[in-house]
């Protein structure tokens, strides 16, 4: 027989290279998911926490898309800083308008603001008029300019100060970019000489309002609130006659519910005695309030506004009800009004998706599945994001 040429390779001769760097980083990675899991199937997984974990982090993704999401549409109208200053012994009061910033245009292709700044004190016990300053054409304009008032110590009280930022146009169509109402009596000028500060600007507000809104509402177990409208009293006139043809609307921003008042003809003190329900549940009176708006109905023309009554729920008496005459005023900067009632559309179908992805677990690599013995449900009717 021939002798062979191979060799036989002896195991024990074998060396095996081993990363103990990588094998001690796997072991580690193996130790805390092992303590996870023990942990989970000792306590339970919280489905409450994961949802509302998952919630957020959606929330988050969104926000980054579309940051209006989270903004007020008509709240952004740029700032104006003030400065105030009182002398007793001359009973002068000293404003200064210093700047103004952000403001906006309305798209675009709008052109550069000429802007000036008008003061008005109200009321106006010495028919002092308005003061205003120069004309800056830009966005973000400085006036460092001084006005003076001359006002009792006494009135300072109840003195009101107007201050509107106006776009100025050579034809004579000046267009309000905002304006903010600072009351005086929020300022103690003895302990504090001198108060200044950035105001935001709001839409122009309707100060010849006035007039009362007589209503009441009363709740009804489990989840019905009834609401009744009898009547207004001294209400502005808005036609040339004199007079007004007044009808309310009744709605409680967050739900998809209005209702409306028939309309009173020719009267500035109509009576409706209407009664409208409105489904609800106790939890919900927290963070809800009923809009009342008085409106004149016009068919020439548009609808004119005769002032608004907001009533929160959120110290409403479940066991007493409500019912009294509330004074009308121009709301529509009210923040309440602002945030709630003025949610757009857009902003409502981003919620809903946000609910919808967060109960239906997609897309998954943001709602992984979790393992466990123990699960906890829970369910409200309201969820706020």
């Amino acid at each position: 027989m021939g002798t062979s040429n191979s060799s036989s390779i002896d195991p024990e001769n074998i060396k095996v290279h081993q990363n103990l760097k990588k094998i001690k980083h796997l072991t580690d990675v193996l130790t805390l998911r092992s303590e996870h899991q023990k942990q989970i199937l000792k306590r339970g997984w919280d489905k409450h926490e994961e949802n509302l974990q998952n919630a957020q982090i959606l929330k988050g993704m969104f926000k980054k898309l579309d940051p209006t999401v989270m903004q007020v549409p008509g709240e952004d109208r740029g700032e104006i800083e003030l400065s105030f200053k009182y002398d007793y012994a001359k009973e002068i009061l000293m404003i200064k308008v210093i700047k103004c910033r952000d403001l906006r245009n309305r798209d675009l292709r709008s052109k550069m603001f000429e802007t000036f700044v008008r003061l008005q004190v109200m009321p106006d016990h010495r028919s002092q008029g308005p003061r205003m300053t120069k004309i800056i054409r830009t966005n973000s304009p400085r006036y460092d300019e001084i006005f003076t008032y001359k006002i009792d110590g006494g009135d300072l009280g109840e003195a009101k100060l107007i201050a509107q930022v106006v776009d100025h146009s050579l034809g004579g169509l000046d267009e309000i970019l905002g304006e903010t109402i600072i009351d005086l009596k929020n300022f103690d000028f003895r302990n504090n000489p001198v108060h200044t500060a950035w105001y935001c600007l709001n839409a122009e507000t309707d100060l010849s309002i006035k007039g009362e809104l007589q209503i009441s509402m009363a709740f009804q177990a489990p989840n019905t609130l009834l609401v009744t409208v009898h009547g207004a009293n001294n209400l502005s006139p808005r036609d040339e006659d004199g007079l007004a043809d007044p009808f309310v609307k009744i709605s409680i921003p967050g739900t998809h519910t209005l209702h409306q008042t028939k309309v009173c003809e020719k009267t500035l003190d109509p009576t409706w005695i209407e009664t409208f329900e409105f489904e609800m549940y106790e939890e919900e009176f927290e963070n809800r309030n009923v809009v009342f708006h008085v409106i004149d109905k016009d068919t020439s023309t548009c609808n004119d506004s005769l002032g608004q009554v907001v009533i929160s729920l959120k110290e409403f008496n479940r066991e007493t009800g409500l019912s009294g005459s509330f004074p009308l005023s121009d709301l529509k900067n009210m923040k309440q009004l602002r945030s709630q009632m003025h949610t757009n559309k857009v902003a409502e179908e981003f919620k809903e998706a946000l609910l919808a992805h967060s109960f239906a677990r997609v897309p998954h690599a943001i709602f992984k599945s979790h393992s466990g013995e123990k699960y906890k449900d829970q369910y409200c009717r309201k969820i706020n994001i």
